[in-house]
């Protein structure tokens, strides 16, 4: 079987790769977490002008009609790097959401402004006590008039700067039902929504939101009244395939930059990459990434052939990124010395940032759990 890229991906990733190589030296990223929004709108246009944001979109809604194959590509080139721009957040998770709602009229009235990168949208979906369990909703929705009163709390919502949230409420059920859950989408600005910016471990931000008798139009409900919990597994499977993308990126960047330093720094008149303890733990972290990678392609192919153990095949993806993510991380921390964790040298960020995709939606041992659950039933 051919794993290889496509002439087109590779002239995709190629481009990426080029802009990111002009645009984002370490220095710069530093700058850029400073800004109030936490990353540059000046990239995220060019990731317009590029077309980077239409390319998980179909053509009928405008976009460019790429698989998870083509995003994937674009992520891991992202992942090198650490691009700080709601790319993920925004156009992989929620827009997917939003393209794949049964609403057309909501997706006509919205997605042109996704896709051209004007709005930027985020999902209000974590709650204290949820984990990973993506139907663990005690946000309600109450019929009211021509719409419903949406009252809760969200934690950790990514992007903080998002122009509109999808928050996750329930209609009917029990707190842990997958049942009963509705999807709505709400202007950010709405005077009824309390906002608390947050800066995460990574540098970049999210907020907490509250909000009591917000109202929404039934209109700007996703799907039909408690049927929201298939789309929102669907997405969010396909989602996590696109961040551990990004993490193999983050892992490819540390195993080269690792051998690069231990080629080149001295002690007792040599390299100590000619050390052969140091050797061993090189190629631990080569083996760790390419496994991880492997993971990555299988969790693709799963994706693409719609095989019935997706969720499975992602699972363990999300688990081993989690866990090896970490593990090569810590490694060129250690390989580096004392000057790996500070702010001047890039690889403390690279640590940071892998803690945190691991984190979301749940970690290593969680979707370890996950896995065995759905293996074993």
């Amino acid at each position: 079987m051919d794993f290889s890229l496509t002439e087109e991906q590779v002239m995709l990733k190629d481009s990426v790769a080029k802009f990111l190589a002009d645009n984002y030296a370490p220095e710069q990223r530093e700058a850029l977490v400073k800004q109030d929004a936490g990353y540059s709108e000046a990239h995220w246009n060019s990731f317009s002008e590029l077309g980077w944001l239409t390319i998980p979109f179909s053509e009928e809604l405008g976009g460019f009609g790429g698989n998870i194959a083509d995003v994937t590509a674009v992520m891991e080139e992202f992942g090198k790097v650490l691009v700080v721009e709601p790319y993920w957040s925004s156009i992989i998770l929620t827009g997917q959401l939003l393209a794949r709602s049964s609403n057309q009229e909501l997706k006509s009235r919205l997605m042109p402004e996704v896709i051209s990168g004007q709005s930027q949208l985020s999902f209000a979906w974590l709650e204290d006590q949820a984990g990973f369990s993506l139907s663990h909703v005690a946000t309600t929705a109450t019929k009211h008039g021509e719409g419903y009163n949406l009252t809760g709390a969200k934690r950790l919502v990514l992007n903080a700067a998002a122009d509109q949230f999808i928050i996750a409420a329930r209609v009917s059920g029990d707190i842990n039902s997958e049942s009963g859950l509705c999807l709505f989408i709400v202007d950010a600005k709405n005077p009824a929504i309390n906002i608390e910016r947050v800066r995460l471990m990574d540098g970049q931000y999210a907020c907490n939101i509250t909000f009591t008798d917000l109202f929404v139009a039934q209109h700007d409900m996703l799907t039909t009244e408690g049927d929201a919990y298939p789309l929102i597994a669907e997405v969010v499977d396909e989602a996590l395939v696109a961040l551990c993308a990004e993490a193999v990126g983050a892992m490819t960047y540390l195993y080269k930059a690792t051998t690069e330093y231990a080629n080149t720094r001295k002690q007792f008149g040599v390299a100590i990459g000619s050390f052969q303890a140091l050797q061993h733990r090189m190629v631990d972290m080569f083996m760790a990434t390419e496994q991880c990678r492997s993971l990555l392609i299988r969790a693709q192919c799963a994706i693409l052939d719609g095989s019935d153990e997706r969720s499975q095949d992602i699972a363990v993806l999300k688990a081993m990124v989690g866990k090896y993510g970490r593990k090569v991380a810590e490694e060129a921390v250690q390989l580096h010395g004392g000057m790996g964790v500070t702010n001047e040298m890039p690889i403390g960020h690279y640590l940071k940032r892998l803690m945190m995709i691991d984190m979301y939606f749940g970690g290593s041992d969680i979707h370890r759990r996950r896995f065995c659950d759905m293996r074993y039933k």
